[in-house]
């Protein structure tokens, strides 16, 4: 995926997912064409409900899907190393994506730690990239991608791994939600138009001033605007109001790198 619309066409094709295995799917396909060879979408908590059949995403449980070699996942899953998983504990630290290799300058590695790892490499998974997904009020996930033994990983495809492993991670959480019989993520919120505009500069790196300046309003109404979008998505940061407003398709990426 080395364009901007390839991007776009799977943050698309993510919102009319309407079940867990066309999700998986779509990872599948988005994972091989970064570049990658794995992918792990879950939820940080008990995996014991997992199964090949999804039922525990159907029936709003939790998000876990994963193509990772079925050994390991059985093994991840019965040992239960997702409670002192090293990439898992480096996730909660941050909330941008990490290579594997930088796991130490975010958490203190122990020998059980170094012992998983050991673990992980023998099951085939040598390098990865982990796009944290920790939303306030529910459990931590993440959307790591891996490569097997000996493939060098696609570092020009970071950045696109970051967006693509936001947005399947939005996706599932969309996927369980109706699970649970809660109204869609996406019908919850629409924004004004002048929200819009201030969510989109804050896209483009704009700072409330710059936003201020270049909207004609005063920076005490740019942040009033993004208060209350950021309520609207009950999201904190504004950042991941961004993320919601591109995934209901409210702002397209082309709108944001559009000057």
């Amino acid at each position: 995926m080395a364009q901007l619309q390839d991007v776009q066409k799977f943050i698309d094709a993510s919102r009319c997912v309407n079940s867990p295995h066309e999700l998986e799917q779509l990872l599948i396909d988005a994972t091989r064409e970064m570049g990658f060879d794995y992918f792990a979408l879950v939820h940080h908590v008990d995996l014991t409900p997992i199964n090949s059949r999804l039922t525990h995403m159907v029936d709003g449980t939790l998000i876990a899907l994963t193509n990772y070699p079925p050994g390991w996942v059985e093994a991840y899953v019965a040992r239960n190393i997702v409670a002192n998983d090293p990439i898992h504990l480096a996730s909660h630290r941050t909330n941008v994506g990490f290579r594997w290799d930088e796991v130490p300058s975010l958490i203190h590695v122990t020998s059980a730690h170094r012992a998983i790892t050991a673990d992980s490499r023998k099951a085939g998974l040598e390098e990865g990239y982990t796009v944290p997904a920790n939303v306030p009020g529910e459990a931590n996930g993440s959307c790591s991608f891996a490569m097997r033994a000996g493939r060098p990983m696609p570092q020009q495809n970071l950045p696109m791994a970051q967006i693509i492993g936001s947005f399947a991670f939005q996706a599932a959480r969309t996927l369980v939600t109706k699970g649970k019989d809660m109204p869609p993520f996406s019908d919850r919120a629409r924004l004004s138009q002048r929200q819009l505009e201030c969510i989109l500069l804050v896209a483009r790196g704009k700072s409330d001033w710059e936003i201020s300046r270049i909207l004609g309003i005063s920076e005490e109404t740019v942040k009033t605007h993004l208060r209350q979008a950021r309520e609207l998505y009950d999201v904190p940061k504004r950042i991941q109001a961004v993320l919601r407003a591109v995934y209901d398709g409210q702002i397209a990426l082309s709108d944001i790198f559009r000057r």
